[in-house]
């Protein structure tokens, strides 16, 4: 079925018809309905009678295969949180106090890369590739600012550095953050490849909302050639409206 070409009243009904949440913009509403067929149309067990003997209509079964996850991105997510709210927690400490100066204004940097951390844990913790790149982003950034304002002495500590001393240390900061950076881009390498695309629905929603979602990707029909207008963060199966053929995209 061609949902673009539905009113989005239309496919709010038939999300309704199908048991399915009605909630979200027309993008969030075809989503949903093209996973529907996508399980819909999945791996079935057709057990048949023996030939030749009378017996009642076939039964069909449709089984619903759902990938397993994988430890490795909860464990690195949990730990990427916990860090966030070690960051977050050295920041607030430094808005108790205003004496030294530089620490109580780089406070609110240091909070907000907390933050980040605590976004990109929460991310990749549910599967999400996105995380990945919005920590290492965020570690660049914290990286960047630790090494710019690196402490010689505790008097000189503030909210975006966690070491103080001479050279030496300085140099055990930039490796600190260097080795943050490689364990966090281990899924790209070690990962099983099904870590999910794009956003959560939430967060896809206040992206579509600014004007930041809203972008369609056109393909080919494998079988007739008709051009189709999809979601470009959508991944599964689709139905070409001219030729009712199935194709994943």
């Amino acid at each position: 079925m061609d949902y673009e070409t539905l009113t989005l009243l239309e496919l709010k009904k038939l999300c309704k018809e199908r048991g399915l949440k009605i909630s979200g913009n027309k993008d969030d509403v075809v989503i949903r309905l093209m996973e529907y067929d996508e399980i819909a149309s999945g791996p079935r067990t057709v057990t048949y009678q023996p030939a030749g003997l009378a017996g009642p209509i076939p039964s069909v079964q449709q089984q619903i295969i759902m990938p397993p996850q994988n430890n490795m991105y909860q464990t690195l997510g949990t730990f990427i949180i916990l860090y966030a709210l070690v960051r977050i927690g050295w920041s607030m400490l430094w808005t108790l106090n205003n004496d030294q100066m530089l620490g109580w204004l780089l406070s609110p940097v240091g909070f907000f890369i907390g933050m980040g951390l605590l976004v990109g844990g929460a991310l990749i913790h549910q599967e999400y590739k996105n995380g990945i790149f919005l920590t290492m982003g965020v570690l660049v950034i914290s990286g960047a600012l630790s090494i710019g304002f690196h402490a010689e002495t505790m008097d000189e500590m503030n909210p975006v550095t966690l070491v103080w001393g001479d050279t030496a240390m300085f140099m055990t900061s930039m490796m600190c953050s260097f080795s943050c950076l490689a364990i966090v881009g281990l899924p790209l390498l070690l990962g099983d490849g099904n870590m999910k695309p794009g956003w959560p629905p939430s967060l896809q929603r206040i992206f579509d909302a600014t004007g930041g979602g809203n972008k369609k990707r056109q393909v080919g029909c494998e079988n007739c050639d008709e051009k189709l207008n999809i979601p470009s963060n959508y991944s599964g199966t689709i139905q070409c409206p001219a030729c009712k053929q199935n194709m994943k995209v």
